[in-house]
């Protein structure tokens, strides 16, 4: 085998055969232009500028400026976030080893064209439907069939793209790419990236799906009042109408919500992560349970042979020789028998041999070969490669029968209690231990075979991360709880989890006396340990946690990971693992530092609070807006503002202050109240201001009679009234935001003297000025007044069940569904 030679690679190339990638992590810069440019808020835009520009009142038309702003920003940001993720992701892009030309080269998954020979092993992902030629491979397909066992493939059977290697190595022809894949005809979701339930999302969504089905009627119904009824000219009607619309519209709220998840994504980068999907910065904000793979995470993920001691049974009891780290070591081989030093030298010969057939790419394995070379003395009959349920490996020899290595109790299922009691004894000092054991009979395929008896115990430590103690402190003060997952010994796995400062290390079980849903629920209810998961009960772990309604991250690196990875509500993957997790997972640790846990979760935090903010000030807009309105619709005869003033309110008092004030860092805890805090803070200064502005529409209408007297009155106090709300939503204010929000209030003002004309602002009467006065006094101490009874009764009404919830606490968790 040669595999294609260049000319027959180009020739596929040019027929597009190639397996490009129809998922890409990033959208493209077209996408991205097309998605920032045609959204219904920016159609509605287009539609209010024509009527504006129809009855030639092009002042008022200035509106379009904040948009083109809004928009161009929105793009740079996402372009400039592409190129850096687009970078990173080349750093973690699968590669497959590909025989063309008869010399191997490692190329990308997306390279490979149809009829290429690729050489597979535990850990790949297969990149696509490929004809097994040589070799055996065990395959888990449960991304395309959401069954979870094990498959062997042998030679003629064809794999499916999308599934991944859980043990063995083979050689195969690729017979399908691209779209043509398996997995791209069934469903998508195998090769992207879970979309993740996200109340960020959810809840934006929720509030512009409210304003997007009240404000065309509302436009229409204020229009017919002004023009119909109250008789106004069709430019005064149709500028009325553009001023209400422009105000209920939250123009800058999609676009600070992206801006700020870009940003939260690109710092990410300078610590060496990659986010995959943007909203799961915001889901580990919200993470109250962690999980962590031992493997890789806590430990640095490499590891080296402790020791080898023999495992004897004299009169119905175990003696272990002395501890030695090898047999030819002179000042051990005194303190020892001989008969010992040949039993040592026995476990040398015998895993020299098992080093020889055995293939198996993990940390144990190289810390094996590491201390036994590899030596070709014995025959082998066939192999028996790790695996993640199996929890062992071997092979047969010709003539000298089957030599297993693995955990003791899959290697002796019906129980061995002198064998156990010793493994106990090792593990409880944070050994990993390895039962060398040995049968006369052949073991068949990957059964056990019958007489196996034990020979040696190979002891394995792992290296504990130097930042794993700080990271697990950190969690610990945030209130997260951490769970410590292994398919290793759980005495062992808890030892090693209390050396790394896990708060409840000393409190572990053993998952394999785990087997009903029941005794699941139960277990990651009370313990923090546990070992001998197989990968479906890591699966059934993060299953049963978020049953008990708990937001869960998973940790790992390695093909037993897979599908808790897949089914946490974020996962983090270590860029050293195998494919398969890297390509499931949400975020990849580019450099494997478990260390840049914590700036992901402070990003994440960063972002929920920030836009929580933002949201509160631009749905304060858009809810005075409505109200004003249907005031206007029922009661009034004009609307009090004109677009260009909405247009100098929108940007001193929300888009310029929001948009600066996102880049702050806020690191504060967050809860699943987005939606209510939102309301919270919006309401009561939009009810003020509506209360307000109202107040004026009545005086002006009954005594004055005069709109831009009403004009001028009303920019004013809604101008004051929103920078008393700035102060209350980003209580408490510290330096920073002291100087965003007078500096707003000063340009704000400065503005409405100097562009007095512009903005269709006259003089003040007496009273009027008066009247100002009182509610620009007032009006903040309303809000302030408000915000607290409102916070008051959200925070007893979150206190209730669900059954016992207020009208409005029922109302919004409704919407947000």
């Amino acid at each position: 085998m040669t595999g294609l030679t260049s000319e027959q690679v180009q020739e596929r190339i040019e027929q597009g055969l190639v397996n490009a990638n129809e998922n890409p992590n990033t959208r493209t810069y077209k996408q991205i232009i097309r998605e920032n440019t045609l959204t219904f808020f920016n159609f509605l835009n287009l539609v209010l500028l024509v009527l504006v520009l129809c009855v030639r009142s092009y002042k008022n038309s200035m509106f379009v400026g904040i948009i083109l702003i809004n928009t161009v920003i929105g793009i740079i940001q996402e372009v400039r976030a592409k190129k850096t993720i687009d970078k990173l992701a080349i750093l973690t892009e699968s590669k497959t080893v590909v025989l063309r030309d008869g010399k191997k080269w490692s190329i990308s998954t997306e390279k490979l064209v149809q009829d290429d020979l690729i050489f597979l092993k535990t850990g790949d992902q297969i990149p696509a439907d490929a004809k097994m030629l040589e070799g055996t491979l065990e395959v888990n397909e449960s991304l395309l069939t959401g069954e979870s066992d094990n498959l062997l493939k042998n030679t003629g059977d064809e794999l499916y793209s999308g599934s991944f290697v859980t043990s063995g190595e083979a050689c195969c022809q690729v017979i399908h790419v691209g779209k043509d894949n398996y997995a791209s005809k069934i469903t998508s979701e195998a090769k992207e990236f879970k979309r993740h339930n996200s109340e960020l999302r959810n809840s934006l969504n929720a509030i512009l799906k409210v304003i997007s089905i009240i404000i065309v009627p509302l436009g229409a119904l204020l229009f017919y009042k002004q023009y119909y009824i109250v008789g106004d000219s069709l430019k005064d009607s149709v500028v009325n109408m553009v001023a209400a619309v422009l105000g209920m519209i939250p123009e800058g709220l999609v676009l600070l919500t992206s801006v700020a998840l870009t940003l939260g994504s690109l710092v990410l980068a300078t610590k060496k992560t990659l986010v995959q999907e943007l909203y799961c910065i915001e889901t580990l904000a919200r993470v109250d349970t962690l999980c962590l793979d031992k493997t890789g995470t806590i430990t640095e993920g490499t590891m080296c042979v402790d020791s080898v001691k023999l495992y004897k049974t004299e009169e119905n009891s175990e003696r272990i020789s002395e501890e030695t780290e090898a047999a030819e070591n002179t000042e051990n081989t005194e303190q020892i028998s001989e008969e010992d030093q040949a039993a040592l030298k026995n476990v040398d010969y015998v895993m020299g041999n098992l080093m020889n057939v055995l293939t198996d790419q993990n940390a144990t394995a190289d810390a094996l070969r590491q201390r036994f070379p590899v030596r070709k003395d014995m025959k082998p009959v066939h192999a028996i490669p790790f695996s993640s349920d199996r929890k062992y490996s071997g092979a047969v020899f010709e003539g000298q029968g089957t030599y297993l290595m693995g955990a003791v109790q899959f290697l002796f299922p019906e129980g061995n209690e002198q064998l156990t009691a010793a493994c106990a004894g090792y593990a409880q000092s944070g050994m990993r231990v390895l039962v060398l054991a040995h049968s006369e009979q052949q073991a068949q395929e990957m059964k056990l075979p019958e007489g196996l008896q034990p020979i040696a115990f190979i002891l394995i430590t792992d290296v504990i991360r130097q930042e794993a103690p700080d990271t697990l402190a950190f969690f610990d003060s945030q209130g997260v709880d951490l769970k410590v997952i292994s398919g290793d010994d759980p005495v062992t796995v808890a030892a090693i989890a209390k050396r790394a400062g896990l708060k409840n290390g000393d409190r572990y079980i053993d998952a394999t006396t785990i087997t009903t849903p029941e005794e699941m629920q139960k277990a990651v209810a009370e313990y923090s340990v546990f070992g001998r998961v197989t990968p479906q009960q890591k699966k059934q772990m993060v299953q049963a946690l978020q049953s008990q309604k708990h937001t869960v991250a998973m940790t790992g690196d390695g093909v037993n990971d897979v599908l808790a990875l897949k089914e946490a509500d974020c996962s983090i993957a270590m860029a050293a693992g195998s494919d398969a997790a890297k390509n499931i997972a949400n975020v990849v640790l580019l450099d494997s530092n478990f260390a840049a846990m914590p700036h992901i979760v402070n990003q994440g935090r960063r972002v929920v609070n920030n836009i929580r903010s933002a949201a509160s000030m631009f749905l304060i807009k858009t809810m005075f807006s409505v109200m004003l309105a249907l005031i206007t619709i029922f009661f009034g005869s004009a609307y009090p503002f004109e677009p260009i003033q909405m247009s100098l309110i929108s940007a001193c008092a929300v888009g310029i202050p929001t948009f600066l004030l996102t880049q702050e860092n806020n690191y504060n805890k967050i809860d699943h109240t987005f939606l209510r805090h939102v309301f919270m803070n919006a309401f009561p200064a939009a009810v003020t201001i509506t209360g307000c502005v109202f107040t004026i529409m009545l005086v002006c209408q009954n005594v004055y009679h005069s709109t831009v007297m009403l004009n001028t009155a009303c920019v004013l106090v809604t101008g004051w009234n929103y920078m008393s709300a700035l102060r209350t939503v980003y209580s408490p204010l510290n330096t920073y935001r002291k100087t965003i929000i007078y500096g707003m209030q000063f340009i704000f003002f400065g503005s409405a003297v100097i562009l007095q004309n512009l903005l269709t602002l006259g003089s003040l009467e007496f009273g009027m000025i008066i009247l100002v006065f009182l509610l620009m006094t007032f009006s903040p101490i309303v809000i302030d007044a408000l915000t607290e009874w409102i916070r008051k009764i959200y925070a007893k009404s979150l206190d209730k069940e669900d059954a016992e919830k207020g009208f409005f606490a029922r109302f919004l968790d409704r919407v947000q569904k």
